[in-house]
């Protein structure tokens, strides 16, 4: 067979006359004409076809895009699980800190943890809450150390609950709900990349922090116990201790975060700690 083929190339500019015999009857035969070179352009062509064939599949099809999501798949198994042991990490420094603060109040306040029967009622208060506040608790926030940081002199923002329903921190488009037995404590709303989104209600800023998982994370305590919370956001406008009304700009939205499908914001309310539904307190 290779001598065949190696016959062909070296004479495939000639013509050549291809004989069939049949060997019931040997006196019949049947004859083609034809030059190897037409051969081998008709193997090249076929080739190139079927190149291009395969091609075209895995570009338009979904069969291309289920190979790349295999070869993707354990590249993002592996980001998950680094950004699951880098929230680990931040869980046992935060309980580090907090042992640590812990310390600190034993030794200022003397070898004796309790307090006496005639302390100031109030200097207990405010220990209480700075001791909520540096282990970034979803408590109530002490309205005359915010004012003060914040050099707002005069301020009904914590003396008034957040009307409900208001308006949606942004428009969009809803694309996932309120689902908490499949962990999704939230909506979705889908939208450009780059839009602003809004406070919902007056307001401080309670903590702001940037994760692998979800980009920029903002959240704003209110009164009543309610706390929301903005992820995936490309930038944040306001920080911590900064007090925001109703419709001020926290940040813009974008496609950020491991766990991001597009540009769009994660939307949670959260009422003494308990997750709610979000599309209970807005309207549009």
């Amino acid at each position: 067979m290779f001598d065949f083929l190696k016959r062909l190339f070296h004479h495939q500019y000639r013509k050549l006359t291809f004989v069939i015999f049949d060997d019931e009857q040997p006196e019949s035969s049947t004859s083609y004409h034809f030059k190897p070179a037409q051969l081998w352009i008709l193997f090249y062509s076929s080739l190139v076809g079927v190149v291009i064939l395969t091609l075209l599949v895995m570009m338009f099809t979904p069969l291309g895009g289920l190979l790349y999501n295999l070869k993707d798949a354990g590249l993002r198994d592996r980001v998950i699980e680094v950004s699951k042991r880098v929230q680990a990490l931040q869980d046992s420094l935060q309980v580090r800190d907090a042992q640590l603060y812990e310390i600190q109040q034993v030794i200022a306040l003397g070898k004796d943890t309790s307090f006496s029967v005639d302390m100031d009622f109030s200097n207990v208060q405010n220990i209480s809450y700075q001791k909520k506040w540096e282990l970034n608790s979803f408590s109530e926030v002490t309205t005359s150390g915010m004012l003060s940081g914040n050099k707002i002199i005069f301020s009904k923002i914590f003396k008034k609950a957040p009307e409900f329903p208001t308006h949606y921190p942004l428009n969009g488009t809803l694309t996932r709900g309120y689902n908490p037995a499949n962990g999704h404590y939230g909506i979705d709303i889908a939208t450009k990349q780059d839009t602003p989104f809004k406070a919902i209600a007056d307001g401080t800023v309670i903590d702001q922090n940037w994760t692998i998982n979800y980009g920029f994370v903002i959240h704003v305590q209110h009164n009543s116990g309610i706390v929301t919370v903005y992820k995936h956001a490309t930038s944040l406008a306001k920080s911590v201790g900064d007090i925001v009304l109703e419709g001020d700009i926290l940040g813009t939205i974008g496609d950020v975060g491991v766990l991001s499908s597009g540009p769009h914001l994660h939307f949670e309310i959260w009422k003494d700690g308990v997750p709610q539904n979000p599309k209970k307190y807005l309207i549009k």
